[in-house]
């Protein structure tokens, strides 16, 4: 039996979405997450984390409180962004009150500002790569290249859609106006909302970039085998799963509600003798 060329389109759409989130998410996407270590320097010099299976509970510790802190951010902002009872100024008026509580939560000097840094970096590219879509299409020197293209795409299920932000667009204009600061977490809740096929699959993949990140600080600065480190990325993936559906559960009164120590810790970084990392 012959798949209909709607169903491969629906499943060619759904890869290409999937695909999307993990390009943002991705450790060489040049957004500065690989130059911060959200305070686990201060724990490597403080020697709480020296081996292997200091790592794996410094991974089972920092889930614990990840879904009050980033991944909470995250979901509720892809929420907010994919519910359809939102009007236009319902959904700006929840974005602007999680960003300011979301800010106000990032005690952390280091950890906010790099935060801002990061999402004005992640806004700057997603902007340039959907004005690269639409110059291409306005372009009339490509005009057959792009009527090959859009056949190409009818067959192969690759959704416009893909290209055009608007979510992210209005969180851009709201830092721009100064009702928002921007916060990275946010961002990306809202990148989701505009691209991911689902708001809790996206946040799975942003949690694992999240972690992921973490196991390359860890290899630097402890240091930690690759071997050792990818273990404890691996023992991860159930913990993680779990702590998504916990923050997909949540409401904006339950951020903040865990994870002062990774706050000290932060904290304290601005003042260690030497570092690797920003944060």
């Amino acid at each position: 039996m012959t798949t209909p060329i709607a169903d491969i389109a629906a499943r060619n759409d759904a890869l290409a979405r999937h695909l999307a989130m993990l390009q943002v998410c991705d450790s060489v996407f040049p957004v500065g997450a690989f130059a911060l270590s959200n305070g686990m320097e201060t724990f490597v010099q403080r020697d709480f984390l020296r081996t292997g299976g200091d790592f794996e509970q410094y991974v089972r510790d920092y889930l614990a409180v990840a879904p009050y802190r980033e991944l909470g951010q995250m979901t509720l902002a892809g929420r907010y962004g994919t519910d359809g009872r939102l009007s236009p100024d319902g959904l700006e008026r929840r974005i602007v009150e999680l960003d300011a509580l979301s800010s106000a939560l990032q005690s952390a000097r280091e950890i906010r500002e790099g935060s801002e840094r990061m999402c004005t970096r992640l806004l700057k590219l997603v902007r340039q790569m959907d004005d690269r879509r639409q110059g291409d299409e306005r372009d009339g020197q490509i005009i057959a290249v792009h009527e090959h293209r859009t056949e190409r795409q009818r067959l192969e299920g690759a959704a416009d859609s893909l290209y055009g932000s608007p979510k992210l667009d209005l969180y851009a204009s709201l830092i721009a106006q100064g009702r928002c600061r921007g916060v990275h977490a946010i961002a990306m809740g809202l990148y989701a909302a505009d691209h991911a096929p689902d708001v809790r699959e996206a946040a799975v993949t942003y949690g694992y970039s999240l972690l992921s990140a973490l196991t390359m600080c860890a290899a630097k600065a402890i240091p930690l085998s690759q071997y050792a480190g990818q273990v404890a990325l691996h023992d991860s993936f159930p913990r993680l799963v779990r702590a998504v559906d916990i923050a997909m559960t949540l409401r904006p009164d339950d951020l903040g509600i865990s994870g002062a120590y990774l706050d000290i810790a932060a904290m304290q970084h601005e003042t260690l003798y030497s570092r690797l990392y920003m944060s």
